[in-house]
């Protein structure tokens, strides 16, 4: 029987952990967000499609990896290896794709309809969560066509794009997977960031002039959408704080640079934690999520009361 080194050992326990909270997880925010599927505000839409990403990620994908730490060498063959690295890829685009698509929702939200609870009608935004797919599969799929190759990477613990290959064809597709899914991307969320402070802090100096009712109308629902954007920031940061790792040794094995496998399978690894990591994130910032998550499985702790507090509240449905 194979025996199981301390690295396989480390990252079977990371892996099995993110597979078991993952499927769990994302299970019930799926579960809870579908159970008010009339009810959704647009951008909810984008986070059910990301639970549904990371659910199939942990209950289709990572067990690949998990079965590999007991036998010596991968287990399933070229045609799984594929499988694997294609699964993870095309996940991954999803959730950086959705994430941008959010930020950018967000700010057009504040700086143009602050009144509306979003800028995007429902039709709208599954329309952007459709496109974001294509996207995302199309550059996924162009290894499995010829246009780049999956293969083992590291430790040969998991699969995925042959980040180190010299081919000119290959190197043309790494610059382009670079700037569209990681640089453009990363350039969306910043700028929409940026603006959305700055927008912001000109409507908290201009409120002044629009009287008090206007004022006070103006700062709640400005508050509002600012604690929604804030809460997709703290799922952007964690995403990328997980996947940047990886994509730094992805990037030094482009440039030829020697990467030692146990970092290389290290960072494949701790980008999975990803997938467990936005609905915790959800469930800790939502307040109206985890009202409806009471519904679905019933909590200890007895629902409150909620009383109506300002008109604001009453006459718009919280984006989150």
């Amino acid at each position: 029987m194979y025996a199981i080194n301390t690295w396989d050992t480390i990252f079977l326990v990371i892996e099995f952990v993110v597979c078991l909270l993952g499927i769990v997880f994302n299970g019930l925010v799926i579960l809870t967000i579908c159970r008010s599927i009339h009810h959704l505000s647009s951008p909810s839409y984008l986070i059910l499609s990301i639970a549904i990403s990371d659910f199939i990620s942990c209950s289709v994908a990572v067990p690949f990896s998990i079965a590999r730490h007991f036998r010596e060498g991968w287990p399933f063959g070229m045609a799984g290896c594929k499988a694997h690295a294609f699964m993870i890829f095309l996940f991954a685009l999803v959730s950086i794709t959705h994430l941008a698509n959010i930020s950018a929702g967000k700010y057009l939200n504040i700086t143009r309809s602050l009144y509306k609870n979003s800028y995007f009608s429902k039709r709208q935004i599954l329309l952007v969560i459709l496109a974001s797919w294509i996207f995302s599969l199309g550059f996924s799929i162009a290894p499995l066509l010829g246009w780049s190759r999956y293969g083992l990477e590291g430790t040969n613990a998991t699969c995925s794009i042959k980040w180190e290959s010299t081919r000119g064809g290959d190197k043309a597709y790494f610059g382009i997977v670079f700037i569209a899914c990681y640089v453009f991307p990363i350039a969306v969320i910043t700028f929409s960031y940026y603006k959305i402070h700055k927008v912001s802090r000109g409507i908290v100096r201009t409120s002044s002039q629009i009287g008090c009712i206007g004022l006070t109308m103006t700062q709640a629902l400005l508050r509002k959408h600012r604690k929604s954007a804030m809460y997709y920031l703290a799922i952007i940061i964690a995403f990328m704080v997980s996947w940047s790792p990886y994509a730094v040794v992805s990037f030094l094995a482009v440039i030829g640079r020697k990467v030692h496998p146990i970092a290389a399978s290290t960072c494949s690894v701790f980008a999975k934690i990803s997938f467990i990591l936005n609905p915790i994130l959800y469930a800790i910032f939502s307040r109206k999520f985890r009202r409806r998550m009471v519904r679905v499985v019933p909590m200890t702790r007895p629902n409150r009361e909620v009383r109506p507090t300002t008109c604001v509240q009453n006459s718009a449905t919280l984006a989150l």
